[in-house]
């Protein structure tokens, strides 16, 4: 889409019908340049594009509504309004859209009227200069919607404020989501998905233990979705520390070659000394976490042990008490009795009548158990914890974790006897410094180590719980297929669903990876500190944005100025609207408001050219100075100044002017 022309008619603070604005661009010429101090009229102009475009729609009512109206009625003119004009209120916009390759031309007019202080809404089309009929016009308007949702339009136009509210409230990876869904079609996935889940569940309802187990189901796939996220996040740390890790001993063998070069003869004993020292004290860690652990979790229960075998011999007598209350509930007497009757029958032993109330009592006191105070009446999950933990506590080795006490106090020991050799290798050492400079690494390699070997179990750990719970679901899931055995529309259901998930998973993916390609090469076009950033990151799944430096060491987003931040959003965003690949005008309001003078220039320079064949762009007189106007008018189309007329209370449009900086030869 491309605007050229919009004309206002009673609108805001633009009185009378001579209010048009030429938003036509060419060649490198790509902005228009609109000036007004506050209160002069841009937003009006914002809000005309929202409303010419989509009614009602545009403040998220579906029909035309007394709401609607209401706001219709605050934006109409309101000299107009006390000079009692019935019928010239009007905001007409013409556009050119590509569809099917081929350009077309449409003007749509949007008028409103007033009649027994009612208001009336009139709306027509023409497209290539043909006017549409009522039901043309209802299928452009639909046909509008889903190619151009009033939500993508709203992505078009980016307000300075906004922009800061995010960023300093950081709600960005909260827009990346929500624009990357609206920006990549992803949205129409995700309500696929909601629609598909609300047909299973419906369809399931109807037999309970299915509805059950699809419950089930989502809150495992739900679990399996936050594990993947957290392996992915250890794969990640994990990642980086080997990268680390190699970086450190290729500089760890420049050191020693330099070392043996100039003379060190006494360094590979040093080092084994200081190996020795890094591995006992590895071991101590492992052996005090293991007391922490046994400390902070079975420690109180066996302290407690006879306490907690009396309660699981408690709970093991009410089970029996409840199962013989359930079986004195469930035997009548009514039905024992036509049982001994039916068993007589059979055998012909009639002569004899049984007394049913004395089997009944005999049958209840050879199932009744022992006399029992309930307490707890804990369900089956709780009494389940109890007993395990019971066994736990019960083959419990306490004296192992005294052990672990002791071996630490001689762990203690060995490594203070290395730690005192190594000090009295280093103070005969012509080579102090070089030493030092290597046992650093060195140290820090050992850590890397120990924190790769601990990635690498949580690893295992996370990947052996997806498998479980992953296998648990298929479990799940087979019983929900015996439910719906044969219902082909089910089944269809599930692939659906796991095809469309797969499939967004993988955009995401795929959309971010090139989001953050993009926006780190402009991003480092704009910065002054060139280089500075070498990589970004988005998380696909928590959308959280990540900077890396050359070093591949992650650059704090809380030490960007307020300006490299707002910029930082920005090449984001100009990022998506690349990768998606819409061909939509930009619209900034406000956009320099919060940057420092190299910042604007290097927006001006380098982004704006790039924001596509069409950019309007809203300032105020404090933000574009001579320097920045310099720039700017050579890729600028045309250029307004919107001038408030207080005695008059009306706005006036002036072209080819900008404020005081240029008032003639400025643009046709």
């Amino acid at each position: 889409m491309q605007i050229n022309k919009l004309i206002l008619r009673n609108i805001g603070a633009y009185n009378g019908e001579f209010n048009k604005f030429d938003f036509r661009t060419n060649g490198k010429q790509n902005v228009i340049l609109l000036g007004g101090k506050n209160g002069a009229g841009k937003t009006t102009i914002l809000e005309s594009l929202r409303i010419v475009l989509f009614g009602s729609m545009a403040y998220g009512f579906i029909t035309e509504n007394e709401p609607y109206f209401r706001r219709i009625r605050s934006l109409l003119n309101r000299q107009a309004l006390h000079a009692g004009e019935k019928n010239n209120y009007q905001i007409s916009l013409d556009y050119i859209s590509t569809e099917e390759f081929e350009p077309n031309q449409y003007s749509l007019v949007r008028s409103w009227t007033i009649k027994n202080d009612k208001i009336r809404e009139y709306f027509s089309v023409q497209k290539n200069g043909k006017h549409l009929g009522a039901q043309e016009i209802s299928d452009y308007q639909n046909k509008l919607r889903e190619e151009m949702p009033p939500r993508l339009f709203e992505l078009c136009l980016f307000d300075g404020e906004d922009i800061s509210r995010i960023v300093s409230e950081e709600k960005i990876p909260e827009y990346l989501s929500e624009s990357g869904k609206i920006l990549f079609n992803l949205d129409l996935f995700v309500n696929l998905e909601k629609d598909l889940q609300t047909y299973r569940l419906q369809y399931t309802q109807k037999n309970a233990d299915a509805a059950k187990e699809i419950e089930e189901l989502n809150k495992v796939e739900s679990e399996i979705i936050t594990l993947k996220q957290s392996l992915e996040e250890f794969q990640h740390l994990k990642s980086s520390s080997e990268e680390e890790a190699l970086t450190l001993a290729d500089l760890i063998r420049k050191d020693k070659r330099d070392f043996e070069i100039h003379g060190g003869l006494i360094q590979e004993k040093r080092q084994e000394l200081i190996t020795k020292v890094n591995r006992i004290e590895y071991q101590r860690k492992m052996n005090t976490d293991k007391i922490k652990n046994f400390i902070n979790s079975i420690l109180p229960f066996y302290i407690a042990r006879n306490l907690l075998e009396e309660v699981d011999r408690q709970l093991r007598t009410e089970k029996q008490y409840e199962s013989f209350e359930f079986v004195a509930s469930a035997l009548e007497k009514s039905k024992l009795d036509q049982l001994v009757n039916n068993l007589q029958s059979k055998i012909g032993a009639m002569e004899t009548r049984l007394d049913i109330n004395q089997l009944y009592d005999g049958i209840l006191e050879m199932l009744r158990p022992e006399e029992v105070q309930l307490i707890h009446r804990a369900s089956f999950e709780q009494q389940s914890e109890i007993h395990s933990l019971f066994r736990q506590v019960k083959s419990l080795e306490v004296s192992n974790y005294i052990a672990l006490f002791d071996e630490n106090a001689r762990l203690l020991e060995e490594t203070q006897e290395l730690r005192k050799a190594i000090e009295k290798n280093d103070q005969s050492s012509e080579f102090k410094d070089l030493l030092e400079n290597i046992e650093v690494k060195t140290q820090r390699v050992e850590q890397l180590k120990l924190l790769i070997e601990h990635y690498q179990n949580e690893i295992q750990t996370i990947s052996e719980n997806i498998q479980s719970k992953e296998a648990f679901a298929n479990k799940i899931r087979e019983k929900i297929n015996e439910y719906h055995k044969g219902e082909n529309s089910f089944l269809m259901t599930e692939k659906l669903l796991k095809v469309s998930q797969r499939f967004r998973e993988r955009q995401w993916r795929k959309k971010l990876d090139d989001v953050a390609n993009e926006a780190t090469k402009m991003i480092n076009i704009l910065f002054r500190k060139k280089a500075y950033i070498d990589r970004m990151h988005i998380d696909h799944s928590s959308f959280e944005l990540r900077l890396f430096n050359k070093n591949k060491q992650e650059i704090v987003k809380e030490r960007l100025s307020a300006g490299e931040k707002e910029m930082l959003m920005l090449t984001v965003i100009w990022a998506m609207f690349k990768v998606s690949g819409w061909k939509l005008p930009f619209v900034f309001d406000t956009l320099f408001g919060r940057l420092d003078l190299d910042h604007k220039n290097a927006l001006i320079q380098h982004f704006i050219p790039k924001c596509g064949d069409q950019v309007l762009i809203f300032t105020t007189d404090s933000e574009i100075g001579s320097e920045q106007y310099e720039i700017i008018k050579d890729i600028t189309s045309s250029c307004y100044t919107l001038e408030f007329n207080e005695s008059q209370e009306k706005t006036e449009i002036v072209k080819g002017h900008y404020f005081d900086l240029t008032r003639e030869n400025c643009y046709q």
